[in-house]
């Protein structure tokens, strides 16, 4: 599913965005050190709140989900992770979101199809297209936590 390109891929990304981020707002800090020189309260003060809620909006819409992403990436790339095999039971339609990261929920059973307790929730990453597996179909997936980094049909 991943490679190490991808992770590189959104590790510059994720550089590009801090520098667009860090920019402005080196811009704005400037502004706001001369106003603190030429002792200009309002315009500080004003200056001093632009900053803090552009960069905490900018910082929220523009590089936390890029930093949650590289983040699962990591994890499924470079941290621990374990193999299930189990039968395919279901995927949803719906994506949630689940540490920053939009995924689909998945069912794996690997026991009695017809028991719950044998059912293992994983998540698919929803920025990737939906495999076309059958119920029932026999899958070993890889997952760091529940987030499926790999899968090949058993």
């Amino acid at each position: 599913m991943y490679t190490e390109q991808d992770y590189q891929d959104i590790s510059n990304q994720m550089k590009k965005r801090w520098i667009a981020l860090l920019i402005p707002a080196a811009v704005l800090l400037a502004a706001v050190i001369v106003s603190f020189v030429y002792r200009m309260k309002e315009v500080t003060m004003a200056l001093t709140v632009a900053l803090g809620a552009g960069f905490i909006f900018c910082y929220g819409l523009f590089l936390a989900p890029v930093i949650a992403y590289r983040h699962h990436l990591d994890d499924v790339l470079h941290g621990r992770v374990r193999k299930t095999t189990g039968a395919f039971k279901e995927m949803e339609e719906e994506s949630v979101l689940r540490d920053g990261v939009r995924y689909y929920p998945m069912m794996i059973n690997v026991g009695n199809m017809g028991e719950e307790e044998d059912d293992r929730l994983f998540y698919y990453d929803a920025n990737l297209p939906r495999p076309d597996w059958q119920v029932g179909e026999m899958l070993t997936v890889t997952a760091h936590d529940k987030a499926l980094g790999a899968w090949e049909k058993a």
